[in-house]
Formats: structure tokens, sequence, C-alpha cells
């Protein structure tokens, strides 16, 4: 049809008054409302029964179940009993699958609003479907034809229907919608590819190494569900976008989509005001009956929509999370006929390809000109049952913002509800928004639904500033059609004002992986080289490799109070053997993924690092404390080596996951209850704006600074604590540092190693190759760092100690490439050199040589043969002489407190670290510890909306290591979760106390709480009630 549209430009200010939004209705349709019930029933019950018959009021479905909307099939079955509840034990394996993975009905009445009045226009909307589905109104099929079938195809297909023509203005009216599951893998073992095959649908539903088998596949009517009741013009898939030439000036446009649902053609005037700022404009367009026009306004139309000064959004630690708002109304013939309210933020995201030290290009992001350090989690499923919805999301991101994360990735876009992209926006959290495509070398069976899904992801979320990014597939590119459809859909759609990327790990990103824990120094010297998936090569190195890692990850131990929620008692001790870990399908551990079905997160690694580190545990309450311990150490681990490489060359860590969806033992922070993991802790301390953090590796002390403001004048302090409390103040440093915003600065390297008279030298080598290129590696202390030669004899490195000093003994720390012949040498000029030492069959490995005493400045290593076809590699070259008076040794295990404070003394950041310098990893000593004496005070009350401030404090003489705060109510004993904390597992020095602020909601509170405290190794005790 040919359109004539008129465009009247209007500079009346319009002010939009409160009785306009009475002219429109929104009737919730969601089961939640007590007037609406959901009727479930498989198709194969209603055997000859028509969608017309079923869509007629007053019809009866016979022995029906409750519907829950939004919600699934499988759902709907749990909540009413029938299958026993899916998270405990291996229950939702035992369920028949094949009961659900077929068509059912869903089926409800409901009465229009008593406002409703004649001459209106009824609509009824569906947000979101999976994974077919067919719709009936009051006896007629108002989808598709009379006889097509799965007319809706996707799950993030928005269906909306004028019914005006069938809604019963009095008495009942009937809504039936068939919904039928994916066709792929019908049941759990089947063999039948998903991923993409199954796209666009939720393509976890099918199982992963994290949530099981879903019968159903999540089909069900997974979106709110509601009726509008409008005037015969509506809105549509509005949009305010907004461009930043400066910080100081933002340029907004609107546009929508205008639709005459009348036969006669409409003069149609659409308003908004947008706030802050009280900015009114108004325009006016002519549309033809029952079509469509597109308006646009622009500062070309209305001047105010150049804004000084705006509020810009910022991502967390940045800045606010600003937001306007902006309400849209079109009216016809003065009367209001649609309003729309839309939120916005003013934001410009922008992406360089930066080289690294090799040349190799690293994406990074800006935004409002800002470079941007990313840190962040992956998402999968909001839940694996689809049952979270509404206000629950803040919860979820709330604790993401209280990780001081900055991303989420939307693993595979796995989310559909508007209301996570709603508290994103609030909490400024950027989304990394993934398409539903994995493994490519399966085509999509229904590339033209999954065109429409992805265009109306696009319109409907476009306004969300979060989103920071798209990305069309995981770990792989999408088939050549839909990558194309993608990036043109998106640049016609957003206009390109977030970037399009095709896959999620490749092309400026380093890679997957891996996704099993390792020790903190292990990330500080290799995470760079243990990558999967990183096609093309990407060069990995001690100083590069990092990059913009998107997943890597460690497996994470609930709390002993969560795995009792899911795990049967009978089941919890001992743990499986590694045997059984590797290849037992049937042990109920491995339904929850701490087995087979997530070897990925290297169970059997992870089980013995805790034991091996913390000791052996007598029970599972024991192992989930000490589980604890490493989960913060790995977590915190992973994201301070990030913070280490920081533009050299790292840009950013989002780990493998941040959020549970089902109860499990693997890639969480906080469990499926809510209750924090140490790897909470571990990643809300490695992730603060202002942070302090120990390189592990080589005992470098630096400030991270991901804010957009400097830091000067600060003070550094580290101090350095023997097992039993005693600071030993020959190991401690202070000094001052300044750090540029979103950068960071070395402050000094702790010498854990006073007698070492080569610590921190310069050293000169005949060469040095590789990774390995600085000489003065062998003298910083690091047990990770190296210096190696080029791969040829002679070789030579030296030492200059600075001035002569008395010499007794040297130790050489080999890696495996070491030297069978060399030669120790000493002079006083570096010129003249005298041979004190030679070895002619060398074994490499860590070499004491003892000399006869000899006075030099000048201490060299004559490489004459080497042991392989490398170069000479030494870890570290350590000098002694006589053994200074004075200086106290520290024990074996030891703890580490750095402390940054600004320039008028207020701490920024604060870390803690236990190290033990002899034997690496080695922390049983922590067993010893004797218990401490604690006690706790209320040091602000329990305000209304439940805030509350708790000092915890050390009475003793001894270290009171990893003390854990819970609360439980006093009146049901149950735990309080969720519950903000502004800190936990928490030590303490003799005499010490801690403030931890705490904040939960008041409903949880009633009754009053006691506040639990558990030092590491002891008995939990009761040390403070507060009531309520």
């Amino acid at each position: 049809m040919n359109r004539i549209i008129y465009y009247i430009v209007s500079v009346v200010l319009v002010l939009v008054q409160t009785a306009c939004t009475e002219q429109v209705t929104k009737m919730s349709l969601n089961s939640s409302d007590p007037r609406i019930v959901w009727e479930v029933k498989p198709q194969a019950d209603l055997e000859n029964v028509t969608g017309e018959q079923i869509s007629t009021p007053g019809f009866e479905i016979p022995e029906y179940v409750k519907g829950v909307v939004p919600g699934t099939v499988f759902t709907a079955y749990v909540e009413a009993g029938i299958v026993p509840d899916p998270n405990y034990a291996d229950n939702i394996y035992k369920v028949d699958e094949t009961f659900y993975n077929r068509p059912f009905w869903y089926r409800t009445e409901f009465e229009l609003p008593d406002s409703y009045s004649e001459g209106k226009r009824v609509w009824l909307h569906f947000d979101n479907t999976n994974r077919f589905a067919d719709f009936y109104f009051n006896g007629e099929k108002i989808s598709g034809t009379k006889t097509s079938t799965k007319d809706v195809s996707g799950h993030m297909l928005r269906s909306k229907f004028d019914v005006t023509h069938l809604v019963k203005k009095s008495g009942k009216n009937a809504i039936a919608v068939l919904i039928t599951d994916p066709d792929q893998k019908k049941t759990r073992k089947a063999k039948d590819p998903y991923g993409v095959a199954c796209s666009p649908s939720y393509l976890a539903g099918a199982g992963w190494d994290w949530m099981p088998y879903v019968p159903g596949r999540l089909a069900g009517i997974t979106g709110n569900t509601y009726l509008m009741v409008t005037g015969d013009v509506v809105m549509e898939d509005p949009w305010v976008r907004s461009e930043l030439p400066t910080l100081q000036k933002a340029e907004l446009s609107i546009s929508t989509n205008v639709r005459n649902a009348s036969s006669s053609p409409k003069k149609v005037v659409v308003s908004g005001v947008i706030q802050p700022g009280n900015i009114s404009f108004s325009k006016e367009v002519q549309v033809e009956g029952g079509a469509t026009a597109g308006l646009s306004i622009s500062k070309e139309d209305i001047a105010q929509l150049v804004i000084d000064q705006p509020k810009l959004w910022w991502p967390n630690g940045y800045g606010d999370p600003n937001l306007y708002t902006c309400k849209l109304t079109c009216s016809v013939d003065g009367e209001v006929s649609d309003v729309k309210d839309l939120t916005f933020g003013i934001k410009k995201y922008e992406y360089k390809m930066v080289d690294n030290v090799v040349g190799y290009p690293v994406l990074t992001f800006f935004i409002n000109g800002q470079k941007i350090y990313l840190k962040g989690g992956n998402w999968g499923m909001s839940e694996y049952l689809l049952r979270c919805q509404g206000k629950e999301y803040e919860t979820k991101i709330r604790l993401h913002k209280e990780m001081n994360y900055n991303m989420i990735r939307l693993w595979t876009g796995c989310v559909t509800d508007d209301e996570f992209y709603d508290y994103c926006d609030k909490y400024g959290i950027m989304v990394w928004n993934d398409f539903w495509l994995y493994v490519a070398y399966n085509d999509v069976a229904q590339p033209e639904a999954f065109k429409a899904n992805a265009l109306d992801k696009v319109r409907r979320l476009r306004n969300h500033p979060s989103i920071a990014i798209w990305c069309g597939a995981n770990e792989t590119h999408p088939a050549s059609d839909l990558d194309n459809y993608l990036r043109e859909m998106i640049a016609k759609e957003d206009h390109n004002d977030r970037m399009y990327k095709s896959c999620s790990n490749q092309d400026g990103l380093s890679g997957s992986g891996w996704w099993g824990n390792q020790p903190p120094r292990h990330h500080f010297e290799t995470s760079g080289s243990n990558l999967a998936f990183n096609t093309p090569a990407y060069p990995y190195g001690i100083d590069h490799g990092y990059g913009m890692r998107t997943e890597i990850g460690t497996a994470t131990f609930p709390t002993f109070e969560s795995v009792k929620e899911f795990i049967p008692e009978k089941d919890w001790w001992p743990l499986p053997t590694d045997e059984q870990l590797k290849n037992d399908d049937d042990n109920v551990w491995n339904k929850h993924f701490f087995g087979k079905e997530a070897s990925n997160a290297n169970p059997v690694n992870y089980k013995n690092s805790v034991n091996m580190q913390y000791g052996e545990s007598s029970g599972l309450e024991e192992f989930c404390e000490k589980a604890q311990l490493l989960n913060i150490e790995v977590m915190k681990g992973m994201y301070e080596a990030w913070n280490d490489k920081m533009w050299n060359d790292a840009a950013g860590l989002l780990i493998w996951m941040s959020h549970p969806a089902y109860p499990s033992f693997v890639w969480q922070t906080y469990d499926y209850y809510y209750d924090p993991t140490g790897a909470y802790w571990g990643a809300k301390k490695a992730c603060e704006p202002l942070h302090i953090q120990w390189n592990a590796s080589n005992n470098s002390i630096k400030v991270i600074n991901t804010t957009a403001k400097d830091l000067k004048g600060a003070t550094v302090k580290a101090t350095i604590y023997d097992l039993n409390g005693k600071e030993i103040a020959t190991y401690g440093q202070t000094k001052r540092v300044d750090v540029t915003a979103s950068n960071i600065a070395e402050a000094f390297t702790l010498n854990f190693n006073p007698f070492n008279l080569a610590f921190g030298k310069e050293v000169v080598a005949s060469s040095s190759t590789g990774d390995s290129k600085k000489a003065s590696l062998v003298t910083d202390g690091g047990a990770g760092s190296r210096w190696e030669s080029e791969y040829n004899d002679p070789q030579w490195i030296y030492v200059d100690l600075g001035k002569e000093e008395k010499i007794e003994n040297v130790i050489l720390k080999w890696e495996t490439a070491c030297a069978k012949k060399y030669a120790l040498q000493v002079s006083n000029d570096a010129k003249e050199w005298k041979t004190v030492y030679d070895n002619k069959d060398g074994k490499g490995g860590t070499e004491k040589i003892d000399l006869e005493s000899i006075t030099a400045r000048y201490v060299k290593l004559e490489g004459i043969s080497r042991a392989t076809q490398f170069g000479y590699s030494l870890f570290e070259f350590e000098i002694y002489g006589e053994k200074p008076e004075g200086i106290e040794e520290l024990t074996p295990l030891h703890f580490i407190k750095l402390e940054l404070t600004d320039a008028n003394g207020n701490l920024l950041s604060e870390n803690f670290y236990w190290r033990n310098g002899v034997r690496d990893l080695d922390y049983t000593q922590l067993n010893t510890l004797p218990e401490a004496d604690l006690s706790c005070r209320l040091v602000n009350k329990l305000t209304a909306d439940g805030k509350m401030q708790v000092a915890v404090k050390n009475n003793s003489k001894s270290v009171a290591f990893a003390n854990r705060i819970r609360l439980v109510n006093k009146v049901t004993q149950k735990r309080v979760l969720p519950v903000i904390m502004s800190d936990n597992y928490v030590t303490l020095m003799p005499d010490e106390e801690k403030v931890i602020s705490i904040e939960a909601a008041p409903e949880l509170l009633k009754g009053g709480v006691s506040v639990l405290v558990k030092q590491y190794g002891k008995a939990e005790k009761s040390k403070l009630d507060i009531m309520d």
C-alpha cells in the first residue's frame, strides 16, 4: 500500500497530564494475579478437541494442572506437587521427560476491567512463548491461518493480537494457547544435535555441564501476558537514541512506529516529556487506515533535544548510572490513544583494537571517552526452570554490583525478561549480549524464525544503556547468512551505537578457559597460555596473552548449609573417590555437577587441592569450610592476575560463571540460595574500584585504579605477621603512590628473604630470549619468573651487588633447561674474573653452593654447556653472606596485610593473604591456631530498611583466622538470605576490631536475628542478638 505521510512540526510545549494514562489500561494476565487461573493439559488428553472449542468461554478442561505464567509446562507440574522437588538429590533425572516433550494446551478466562469503555481497542500481548505457539480467543484462531500450526516460532518473539472484534464487553472471555516443545533432543540421552539446531530457543534447556536436562526443554508461556486497552492508534518499538559529540553536550532523537488499527486515516500527534529537564516535544503525523507510519523527532525539529551538561550513564565504579525517562503519548483529535513510558541513558560506547607488546590487537572498551577495564562474569539461565521473575532480578544484579562488577555476559542470550536489563541499567552493569548460536556446524533449522527473533530482541532492548555489545555466537562464528543478517540488521536498528561482534572469544579476544581451579601464582605466571578455542592463534607469553578474556573459571563448592539443601544426608560423606569423579554417571554428586558431567571443572583437582592445601577433612562440614578458603584465593587470584597485566595487555576478565541456575558445585560466586561462597568474597575484593594487591609470583605490590578519577598522594602499606599474629617489621614496607584514572601503579616488591644479597640488584647477561628477556628476573624474588639465554654455548649472567660484600654461599634455582657444565666467578670490576666453583655434571633443580669466605661485588654464572637443546633458564640467582643480627625470621606460614589510604589517611582498600614461604600452598598450620575470644557489638542500630553495622573484635593474643559471619532469624532459626555484607571470612589480629555493614529485606528480620560467628576450624557461636 502506498502511504502518504504528512509531518507537521509543533514546538508548542505539551504537558502530559496524569489523566491521559487513565485512557490507556493495562491488565495483567499472569498467574500471579489471583483473578487469573491458567489451566494446563497435554494436547493428547484432549484428542479431537479443537482450539476453537477450548477457547470458547465456559469450556471445561478436566483434571487440569494449574499453570504458572510466566513459566513452563514442567514448572506447572512442579508447583502443583506432582513432581518431587527437582532441586533435591537426583529427582529431576527420574522424571519421564517424554511426558513433557509434547504439545500442551494453556487456557484461561477473564473479564474486562470496569474501566473499559466502548470504542476502545483491545490488544492481547504475549511477551515470550517457547518454542512454538498457536493462539485462540473466544472461539476463533487469531494466529496464522485457520489450518496453520506452530504459528509463532522462537522464544523471544512478542505476539500481539487485536481482539477488539472478538472481546466480550461483559462476561467471560477465554484464551487458549497451544505450546509445542522443540523438535530436537526429545529424550535426555538422545544424540540429536541441539544448540544451533534448536535455535531460537533456550539452548541450555537440553542440559549443559552446569544444569540438567529440563523435561519439555522450557516449553511454555515464558513471558508476561496482558491486555492493553487503547485507542485506535498505538505506538510500537519507540526508541530514544542519544549521541554525545562531547561530554558537555548530548543530542537526542526519538523514533517510533505509529500504527493505525482503524480503517480510516488518522491525524496523530505524538508528544513527550523527558525528565530530568522537563524537555517537552510534539510532532504530527498522518497515518492511513490499517497502516503503520514511522515517526522521528530530532534536534532539527526540537532544539531542546540538545542537552547541555547531560547526566551521563556510567558503568559501575566509573560514575553514577544516571537514567532519564520519556513519557510518550499519541493522541487523535485531542484524545489520548496510547502511552509509553521509556527509560534510557545518555552514553557513548566506543571500541578500539589496541596492539599489545607483541603487536596483537586487543579489544578495548571505551564509554563516554573513558577507557573501561572490564570486570564481570558469565550468566547462563537466570533459573533453570525459568522461575526467576520481576524484582528477583534486582537481588541477582545487586549482588553483581556488590562484587564490583561492571559487566555480565549473557551466554547464548538465555535471558528473555526485560527486568534483567532494567536492573542492569539501574546498577551500572554493562551487558555483553549474545544471540542464540553455538556449534555452527549445525545449521539453524529455521533461519527465518531466528532472524525474526533477533530483530525483535534488538528493537525491544535497544533503549537499555547497559547493552554494551551484541555478539553473534558462543565460541564460533555464525554461518555467513546469519552473520551478515545480524551485522546489517543491527547497523540499521541500533545505528551501530553498540558493536556487533561475530564470535565471543576470537578476533581481539584471548580465547576461552580453562575452567578448573589453579593457584593464584599459576594465573600470574601462565594463564595467558592456557586457552581453548583460540583460533586464529593468539600469541601468549609471560607479559602478554591475557587480553580480553570472556571465559575462565573454577569449580566452586557452596557452604555446608546450602549443600544440605540438595544433597541427601546419606550421601554427605565420604566424598566420591577420584575414580568416581572421573567415571561415575549415577552418583548424586555428579547429578549436581561435581563429577563426570562437569569434567571441565576438574573436580578431582578441586577436591585434592582442598585436601593438600588445608588438610584432610573428617566430614562434609569441615570440607565445605576449607573449600571456601580455596574459593577465595582461586577467584581472587584470577582477577588479580589480570589486574596485574592491566593494559599490558589485559583489557578485562569475565569469569565462567558468576551466577548459578541450579544447585551445583561449579562456576558460581553466590550459590543457588544466595549464600555467598568464598568465590564471591574473592571477586568482590579483587574487583574493587580502588584496589591494592600482591603478586603471588614475584611479590610485587600494585595499586589498581578502575575509576574515572586520578588517585594522588595515596599511601601503600604492607604489614607482615607471623603465624602467632606478631608483626615482623623487617618485612613490611610503606610508600606513597599516584595512580592515574583507569590505570595501575607498582608501589614496591616485598622481600621475604632479607638475607639474600642479590635481591633487587642489577643483572647483566650475555643474551636473553623468549618470554624471559629481562635478566633481572633472577633477582626479583619471584618463584615463577625466569631468565632464559639464547640456544647456544657459552652464555653468562652476573649480579652486581652494588658494593663489595662477604659471600658465603650461592643458591641457583634452575628451570628444566639447566646447565650441564658451568662455573661461578667473582670480580670487583666486572672485567677480571676469578673462578671459585665449577660443576661438570649439573642436575638442575635447586643447587646450594657453599664457598669459602669470599669478598666481591660481582658474581657471575658462566655457562659452558647446556643440558638441553634450549638455552640456560634460571628462576633465581641468590647470594648469601653472613647473617645480619637483629633480623627476625618469619614462621613458614605467615600473613600479608595490605592497606591503601588516601592523602587524608582514609582507608580506600585493604587486602589479606596467607603464604607459606617454605612449602608452597601448604596451609595446614592454620589448623593449629588456638580458638580466639571473639565478641560482637551493634555499631549502628537496625534501620527500617534493614541496614545495620556490626563490629567483630578479637580479644585474644592469637590470630582469629577467616571468621565467617552469618545471620539467622531468631523466630524461624532459618538463615537470612539474601543478605548484603561489606566483608566476610575476615581475619583479625590480636585486639583488632572490624566493622561489617549488613543489609537485608526487613521482612527477613522480623522477630529479630542472631549474629553467628565461626572462626576457621572452631565451633560456630551466637555472638549478638538484634531485635527488629
